[in-house]
């Protein structure tokens, strides 16, 4: 199959215009409101929603991802099944086209903890999704002048195919599971001029690296990273990590010139669902464009917390912190409760933003884990944190900080 790259172009100039012709909140509300009377015949021929075609977006129900997943046959608009569109997306991640019907291509989410999320895409869909995140990611000369582009991920899927084959760029796919010394060398050899890597792998980039790479642009995803940890590894790499928010769900959010996320509302609705005891939201995503999977009232545990005040950079799309975490992650106790960036800001300012460290808490206390020679100073800032809040649980000190899964999770909390 072929690129579209006039579809790509088209997705291109799409987001470039709208980029620079949304100036408010209100011409960003009417966009969404024209989009999404235009999705009425999508949803007439989803079955989980079809009987809902033509109300307001407020009557639909807000669902939940794992329900989505479960129910995939019911949210679809090409009566695939789940366990047709699972065995073409397992054949694409093994050398497969990964087409479930001609031109339909399935694929597996690239996040890497838990069950992973399923997609499938027209060629128009995925057409858009790269003009898309080419317009927000890259400059605007992208598309004339060659590019080498290196991605890091659990699994290669066709999407980041078809962003090689939309122009003179050359695109070096990386796995997870590819040792991290050979990762290295395998990257410093490409020589990227963009790089895209969860928090942990350009940590360790930047642990191994003797001097700042040729680098226009560099972004993270999947994983929080904190400012600290952003500095130091903008010192290292010679590149400033910028967040990308990329779901099943769909292209979610990038980065402005100035570093801060900002969500794509010109293709998305995203309604707030407010965290209790806290500033931050869970986003309920509505995708304008998915016509395939059609993505309604998706409601994500991501952790996302507003800016203070507009972002400088002028953009009429909400600006966030780069997603600190999941829901599951905030330290919560009776009368209190602790976000992610906190615990984040207390270790590394206590450690320095090169140390590994992770933080685990309970109803009864916090565990707090690091190198031996450095784990006391880290336990004493966490418990400071908590004095700060009136936590009496006491923190203690582990051992070596481990992970639960591919995807690095520093804060965490469990029920016991």
């Amino acid at each position: 199959m072929q690129t579209d790259r006039l579809a790509v172009l088209r997705a291109w100039l799409g987001a470039r215009w709208s980029g620079s012709s949304l100036r408010t909140a209100a011409d960003v509300a009417r966009r969404q409101g024209r989009l999404w009377r235009a999705m009425g015949p999508v949803v007439a021929c989803t079955p989980a929603v079809s009987a809902l075609a033509g109300r307001p977006l407020a009557d639909y129900p807000v669902v939940r991802p794992e329900a989505l997943r479960d129910g995939f046959d019911d949210w679809n608009t090409l009566g695939l099944t789940r366990s047709e569109t699972e065995a073409a997306a397992l054949a694409g991640e093994t050398g497969g086209s990964g087409e479930v019907r001609p031109g339909i291509v399935a694929g597996f989410s690239s996040g890497s903890s838990g069950r992973p999320g399923l997609f499938v895409t027209s060629a128009a869909e995925r057409a858009g999704w790269v003009g898309h995140i080419l317009a927000r990611l890259l400059p605007a000369d992208t598309l004339l002048r060659p590019t080498r582009i290196a991605l890091c991920l659990r699994a290669d899927n066709r999407l980041y195919g078809d962003v090689e084959r939309a122009g003179p760029i050359r695109f070096l796919f990386v796995g997870l599971d590819v040792p991290a010394p050979e990762r290295f060398e395998r990257l410093r050899a490409f020589a990227p001029d963009v790089l895209i890597a969860p928090t942990q792998v350009l940590a360790d980039l930047a642990r191994r690296t003797d001097k700042p790479w040729p680098l226009h642009r560099l972004f993270y995803g999947a994983e929080p990273m904190g400012e600290a940890e952003r500095g130091w590894i903008t010192t290292a790499l010679g590149a400033r990590p910028d967040p990308i928010y990329q779901a099943t769900e769909g292209f979610l959010g990038a980065a402005c010139p100035l570093g801060a996320l900002h969500l794509n509302e010109d293709v998305l609705i995203i309604e707030r669902e407010p965290v209790p005891g806290t500033n931050r939201f869970l986003p309920i995503v509505t995708d304008l464009r998915r016509t395939t999977q059609p993505m309604i009232r998706i409601r994500l545990p991501d952790l996302l917390e507003p800016l203070a005040a507009p972002c400088p950079c002028g953009s009429p799309l909400t600006a966030v912190h780069s997603v600190e975490g999941r829901l599951d992650d905030l330290w919560r106790w009776p009368g209190a409760v602790i976000c992610p960036r906190e615990v984040e800001a207390a270790a590394s300012a206590a450690l320095g933003p090169e140390q590994d460290w992770r933080a685990v808490a309970t109803p009864g206390g916090v565990t707090v884990e690091a190198d031996p020679d450095r784990v006391e100073v880290a336990r004493s800032a966490v418990a400071t944190l908590l004095a700060a809040h009136g936590v009496e649980a006491p923190a203690t000190a582990g051992g070596q900080p481990k992970q639960d899964d591919i995807k690095r999770r520093r804060v965490r909390w469990s029920d016991g």
